[in-house]
């Protein structure tokens, strides 16, 4: 079977002729969520958490089936996917972004890449490693923007990151849902306890998201600091 052009050689890439797997059991292809009856559904996507999971974790999920996995519990309204990318862009990047769009009807936002100084204690040597600027910010911002607007009754943030326990509190504060879907090898106890429904972790639905590839493929994940590419193109 061919790859889908949605592939990214570095992370969370997708076959358009993926379908989840239909069956009963711990890994059952049906989301255990109260979104049936929850109302409008918005995803937040923090890709630079789901990329450190991924590489952590030594496999990758597959857009389309994750998407399709989501929807057993009830129809996504939108999915924001927020990513950063480096000056100038790579055309895979961009091409990459263009086809969530187009194909998923995901809505990308994509910062650039910025840049840090740091210097080994060791050898004294200076490196300049890039760094993603505002990302955890902007999904912070437009979950709340819209929980203010009432634009959703529950958000699906996919990220572990402990940085967003404030926002999740205040938006549950407001009388709206929040679950979180993460790896449980970057999922954070804290963030884990204030969502809504039982956390969706991918470790425990790997069968039903996740990208056929070869060991050696999966095995030749690397930090994004070191090939060029922003943790967060690892959709």
């Amino acid at each position: 079977m061919g790859r889908n052009p949605l592939a990214q050689p570095s992370g969370f890439v997708s076959y358009a002729e993926s379908t989840p797997a239909r069956r009963t059991g711990p890994n059952s292809s049906r989301y255990s969520s109260d979104r049936a009856n929850g109302g409008k559904t918005i995803v937040y996507f923090d890709n630079s958490n789901v990329f450190h999971g991924q590489r952590l974790a030594g496999w990758r999920i597959d857009a389309v089936k994750f998407h399709k996995y989501l929807e057993t519990a009830g129809d996504v309204w939108q999915v924001y996917f927020f990513a950063a990318v480096s000056d100038p862009p790579r055309y895979s990047q961009t091409a990459f972004y263009r086809r969530l769009k187009d194909q998923l009807h995901w809505e990308p936002v994509v910062f650039l890449l910025g840049s840090k100084t740091a210097k080994c204690t060791n050898c004294n040597t200076i490196r300049r490693p890039f760094t993603e600027k505002g990302v955890d910010v902007a999904i912070a911002t437009k979950m709340l923007t819209h929980a203010i607007n009432r634009a959703f009754e529950t958000a699906i943030l996919v990220s572990g990151d402990k940085d967003y326990l404030d926002t999740v509190r205040t938006v549950k504060n407001m009388g709206l849902r929040v679950e979180i879907a993460s790896f449980r090898n970057s999922l954070s106890q804290e963030l884990a306890a204030e969502s809504s429904a039982p956390v969706l972790c991918f470790n425990d639905i790997r069968s039903n998201i996740e990208l056929p590839v070869a060991d050696r493929e999966a095995d030749q994940l690397v930090e994004p600091e070191q090939d060029g590419l922003a943790a967060t193109n690892a959709l």
